[in-house]
């Protein structure tokens, strides 16, 4: 089914982000409209290119990778003058999105490197990015873009540089493979005891993830996505939301719910998913 258009589902609140906007401390430009993507399928090759050389095991080797930051600048650009509502296929509109977040939240880092977290760019969800013919900032992708799909898993896809956020993968997304790809994402998360689910048996406590319980209503009422209430949801009934999870938990942790476990919401880790501080912190124990 095709989501409903940008100008039904989305409320214009981008008057702040208008005054926040910089890609490289300057108003978006929105280029000239490009013409037949809806004939194919939007590329990402070089998106997957990027992240093939600088992403290894969820972590971003950014130390290198902001020496091609203007080659991330291009391909931004390209998602700046292409318009997704001409696409044919729902699986390629949420494919671009997903991809837009996860390249606007890389080029928050590039352009602030060194850094050690997201949060020390105070404006980093705020600011404003041209995508799909209209100016977004993360916040606004997340919230009220990608939410409006009614699909949970893309809470799992995305990557805000944070460690306790979904690991980034080493290629982008594509429509033609985006159903496999999020279920694949969903597997990956909930089996992460660093980022997901963690059992920790002498307590006979689940420890869970803080997205799952900041977005765990969007799993457990996706009909009811975008809407705010959802996020009370995943707070005031967890048992709920893993119950929904059920299909995508690893084994041990399907057992351990049906023994009624203690469950408890982990601390979000905010620090950055740098390949090169990972790296330092191996050299420092071997």
């Amino acid at each position: 089914m095709r989501v409903r258009s940008q100008a039904q589902r989305i409320p214009v609140v981008e008057g702040f982000a208008w005054a926040t906007a910089a890609l490289a401390g300057r108003r978006p430009r929105l280029g000239p409209l490009r013409a037949g993507v809806a004939a194919g399928r939007f590329q990402h090759s070089e998106w997957t290119a990027l992240l093939g050389r600088f992403v290894q095991d969820g972590a971003v080797d950014y130390h290198n990778m902001v020496r091609v930051r203007r080659l991330v600048e291009v391909y931004l650009q390209r998602l700046a003058d292409t318009d997704p509502e001409t696409f044919i296929d729902t699986d390629d509109q949420l494919a671009f999105y997903l991809n837009a977040f996860n390249a606007i939240a890389i080029h928050q880092v590039l352009i602030a490197y060194p850094l050690a977290t997201i949060r020390e760019q105070p404006s980093a969800l705020l600011r404003s990015y041209p995508v799909g013919r209209r100016n977004v900032s993360l916040h606004t992708l997340h919230g009220n873009i990608l939410r409006a799909f009614g699909d949970p898993r893309v809470h799992l896809a995305i990557c805000n540089t944070a460690r306790g956020s979904a690991a980034i993968m080493p290629y982008a997304y594509t429509g033609a493979t985006l159903q496999t790809e999020l279920d694949a994402a969903v597997r990956r998360f909930l089996a992460d005891e660093a980022r997901g689910l963690r059992w920790e048996a002498a307590t006979r406590t689940l420890v869970v993830s803080p997205i799952l319980a900041w977005f765990g209503g969007d799993f457990a009422r996706p009909y009811a996505m975008p809407q705010a209430s959802n996020l009370l949801v995943g707070w005031a009934d967890r048992r709920r939301v893993l119950q929904v999870l059920m299909p995508w938990l690893p084994p041990p942790v399907q057992a351990a719910l049906s023994n009624d476990p203690r469950i408890k919401v982990a601390r979000f880790d905010w620090s950055l998913n740098d390949r090169d501080s990972r790296e330092s912190a191996r050299a420092l124990l071997a």
